[in-house]
């Protein structure tokens, strides 16, 4: 276990009807002018967003909105956001959505007051030192952006999705009514199911560090989500399913499954050149189709992991690593298949002329590899996961 400083100061308010609070929360706060900051108007139609309207005006509270957010959000809408909080003297921003309007709001939040281009925090060629305040309310479980230090933003025009982390962009509280998410789209369910299983398999994968009981804590978060999904198979709108999704959403990348290790993700880079390349590639597909493929080409370094990772969550018997490790690929990718998420590129649209953009866009044109040694992704290592991605 490496030397760590772990914080997670977001304030949770779980439960039926939390987001009546929003004004009140807000006033305590101490915000004057607002950013509201959301996707479609599903949350207008349905009611949420002139609840919130109201709770707000009634404290006394002024709001501006920024609509339109899109899944794998991008710097153009974030940079409209940055203009339109300082013309209006915004020193709050909400987020109401999931993943994509969240790490929105928090890019504004950092670049409201950096003299540069928002998008050079993705680059790395500038480190937030103050932000804008962020508060969430929830209305599905998926990225886990609303209690975690990362921020993922895409530019279009050069296919870049690329993130940052800092503690500065942990919201301040996040306002989670599973019966928000009830409404939300099959497959949107399951694949923000996908991403939120992954956060906590990245960590549990990463080899750089050491902390069994994080492990434990990452492989039963994964089972209990997993648990969730197969009730919602056939339940959609039973409340505690949904709201293990939500609250595991939240556990599962605020840093708690990945205590005592260096932060190193291997799949998600892998499929943000995928969504970088292809912005219609919802995230959560893309990881579910990835992890699978990567844990074949690292099958053997991560054999003892596959193999616990197996037992614990499908139940394999073999006393044997290398044959558990095995059929843990093949359970984990049947998982995901039986949620309705993609076994292939091809299902996406992609062909093998796709496979060299994709590399070039992971490895950075050759010039980074991915992950950590010894378990590092090369270019050749990139090439050989999509490639094995493609149906004969």
């Amino acid at each position: 276990m490496i030397d760590f400083d772990f914080v997670s100061p977001t304030k949770i308010y779980f439960g039926r009807g939390k987001e009546d609070l929003i004004g009140d929360i807000l006033s305590k706060e101490g915000a004057k002018t607002v950013l509201i900051v959301y996707g479609s108007d599903r949350i207008r139609r349905e009611g949420l967003l002139p609840k919130v309207e109201a709770s707000i005006l009634a404290k006394g509270i002024s709001y501006r909105e920024l609509s339109g957010i899109r899944a794998n959000p991008v710097a153009e809408k974030v940079r409209e956001g940055v203009a339109l909080s300082r013309k209006e003297g915004v020193d709050f921003i909400l987020a109401i959505g999931g993943g994509s309007v969240i790490d929105t709001a928090k890019s504004i939040a950092v670049g409201f007051y950096h003299q540069g281009d928002p998008f050079d925090f993705n680059l790395k060629k500038a480190v937030p030192e103050k932000a804008l305040p962020v508060g969430v309310i929830l209305t599905f479980g998926s990225a886990g952006s609303e209690a975690s230090s990362s921020c993922v933003i895409q530019d279009d025009e050069a296919k870049i999705k690329q993130g940052f982390n800092s503690d500065l962009v942990r919201p301040r509280f996040v306002i989670e009514n599973p019966e928000l998410s009830f409404s939300l789209p099959k497959y949107q369910t399951f694949a923000g199911i996908s991403d939120i299983m992954m956060h906590s398999l990245e960590r549990y994968f990463d080899p750089s560090g050491d902390n069994e009981l994080a492990d434990e804590w990452a492989l039963d978060l994964v089972k209990s989500t997993m648990e969730a999904a197969k009730v919602l198979l056939n339940d959609p709108l039973n409340y505690e399913a949904r709201a293990r999704v939500m609250l595991n959403s939240t556990l599962s990348h605020n840093g708690l499954t990945g205590l005592g290790k260096p932060f190193f993700f291997v799949v998600h880079p892998l499929e943000h050149a995928l969504s970088g390349y292809l912005p219609s590639i919802t995230h959560g597909a893309g990881v579910a189709l990835l992890f699978p493929a990567w844990a074949k080409v690292k099958r053997k370094e991560n054999e003892a992991k596959l193999a616990k990772m197996g037992r614990r969550l499908f139940n394999i018997l073999s006393p044997f690593d290398e044959e558990a490790s095995i059929i843990a690929i093949e359970s984990i990718r049947d998982f995901f298949s039986s949620i309705g998420m993609p076994g292939s590129l091809n299902e996406l649209g992609l062909t093998q002329k796709d496979i060299e953009p994709l590399v070039a866009l992971a490895s950075g044109n050759g010039t980074r590899v991915i992950g950590c040694y010894p378990q590092s992704l090369d270019t050749e290592d990139m090439r050989k996961i999509f490639a094995s991605l493609l149906t004969k």
